[in-house]
């Protein structure tokens, strides 16, 4: 499989499987970024780069389904055919289109802490001081509300048999997620223990 085209197994997986795998992604291709402004505030970020551009749209959908926003920046070509941009440190020369998952919130880095298991060193490291540095950060907004007031965050605290209802679902690319009157769910065939609303 060409690497532009890798992407994530489709199907119900285990919790446990889908955060090994945002693990060593994080691991092999991805970075702990720590960062201080002129007025010396402590800003950080973890990121994930890839060419599929499949690839990383699943990433951040899997981060959403575990509770945590990020953004997909992507990196095109320069005019010459290729695509230059500095990450941890080091020049990345490229022909194709480069793809970043970036989680920079500090309630979501604090989060992603939280669930990842990284065997390097240093990024683990690197990201337990930055979790250490942020965590005293409040949300943006109020928890009904999570980052964005355009959807509400709820919590079930019950459930109740209405008996035998139609149900209709709906299949949508790239992500299986699906806003409905606010509330974050999601289609078949995702991962019941990732599927929750949050």
């Amino acid at each position: 499989m060409r690497c532009e085209v890798k992407a994530l197994p489709e199907g119900s997986l285990s919790r446990e499987f889908w955060l090994g795998c945002l693990s060593g992604l994080v691991d092999t291709d991805g970075c702990v970024r720590l960062r201080v402004n002129p007025r010396g505030t402590l800003h950080g970020s973890v990121e994930y780069t890839t060419v599929s551009k499949r690839l990383a749209e699943q990433v951040a959908d899997l981060l959403l389904r575990l509770g945590v926003p990020s953004l997909i920046r992507e990196r095109p070509p320069r005019v010459g055919g290729e695509s230059r941009f500095s990450s941890a440190g080091f020049e990345i020369v490229n022909q194709l289109p480069l793809y970043q998952v970036e989680v920079s919130r500090a309630t979501a880095v604090v989060r992603l802490g939280g669930l990842l298991d990284l065997r390097l060193g240093y990024k683990a490291d690197r990201l337990a001081e930055l979790v250490n540095r942020v965590a005293h950060v409040e949300p943006a907004s109020s928890e009904m509300h999570g980052y964005d007031k355009a959807v509400a965050l709820d919590r079930v605290k019950a459930v109740t048999n209405v008996g035998r209802k139609a149900l209709y679902g709906l299949a949508v690319e790239p992500s299986g997620l699906i806003v409905v009157n606010g509330i974050i769910t999601s289609s078949s065939p995702t991962p019941p223990d990732l599927a929750t609303p949050r």
